[in-house]
């Protein structure tokens, strides 16, 4: 079992729990983030969830967002069944990479919608739409050679 959070680890994981929420995640799952990014080693579910105080269907959940996000890298043990998880290597510039193509499938998507839907209201509120996502798919590039510049 891994060694017990220090306060300041603990301040920090409840800290991202929060950050987390606010932007849309579940609370366990960023601090889920939180203690994978403090522990110097690959966690199996069963000690996060110990080290959280938390559900193991919780740390499941939040797993599977973190995986979502390409956040994680999972490891095997020799002999062992289960799985470890810690943070991937260049995690960031992989989320942001998930970001883009969401963002691209959006832009595709209202697109195809403007070339069918004659309304013209409709249309109005498409071309935003489409200005919105085409600025978040060129934020999302910019943000990706930062990262990648910085690696």
């Amino acid at each position: 079992m891994p060694s017990p959070l220090s306060q300041a680890e603990s301040d920090f994981v409840e800290q991202l729990g929060l950050a987390a929420e606010s932007g849309g995640l579940t609370r366990i799952t960023g601090r889920i983030w939180g203690l994978l990014i403090v522990s110097e080693d690959a966690l199996a579910p069963a000690e996060i969830a110990e080290l959280l105080q938390v559900s193991r269907a919780s740390v499941s959940m939040g797993l599977k967002a973190l995986e979502s996000l390409e956040l994680l890298h999972t490891r095997t043990r020799p002999g062992e069944r289960q799985s470890y998880f810690e943070m991937r290597e260049h995690p960031y510039a992989a989320m942001m990479q998930v970001g883009a193509k969401r963002a691209a499938a959006n832009v595709a998507l209202v697109r195809g919608a403007l070339e069918k839907i004659e309304k013209p209201l409709a249309r109005k509120g498409l071309r935003d739409l489409d200005k919105f996502y085409t600025i978040m798919l060129e934020g999302h590039a910019d943000m990706l050679a930062k990262l990648e510049e910085r690696s």
